[in-house]
């Protein structure tokens, strides 16, 4: 894994992400970086060229009620197929399960929570 992306439904205006400062201290030299629906175009730009620049990433969407129209070009991006891109989805997320579904070309898995999570990053090797 070179690169973790949070992309944070919850609505809930969070500054430091603890799962953030959590790898980096397990992780070290992974790019981190996260955005939510109330994040501007700019940032959103960003993290589609981080997803399309960097090899091996890891993509965790936090469910909550925040808008997923919102956040279009992205999602436009992570549902491209990429043997390198993992996607987590952490608590219930009905419609973007369905969508990920839909498509069996993509890599994705289920956490229950941020512990499973961590287990997860911690394990991840795309390659």
């Amino acid at each position: 894994m070179q690169a973790f992306l949070l992309i944070d439904l919850s609505g809930e205006a969070v500054f430091e992400q603890p799962i953030l400062a959590w790898l980096r201290q397990h992780r070290q030299g992974i790019a981190t970086f996260d955005l939510d629906t109330q994040s501007d175009d700019m940032l959103q730009q960003y993290a589609v060229r981080l997803l399309q620049e960097t090899a091996e990433t890891v993509v965790c969407v936090k469910a909550g009620a925040g808008d997923l129209n919102r956040l279009m070009p992205l999602l436009e991006e992570l549902l491209q197929p990429n043997p390198d891109r993992l996607l987590l989805l952490l608590g219930e997320q009905p419609r973007l399960l369905r969508i990920l579904q839909a498509r069996p070309s993509l890599r994705y898995q289920v956490v229950a929570d941020e512990e499973e999570l961590k287990e997860v990053l911690l394990k991840a090797t795309l390659t």
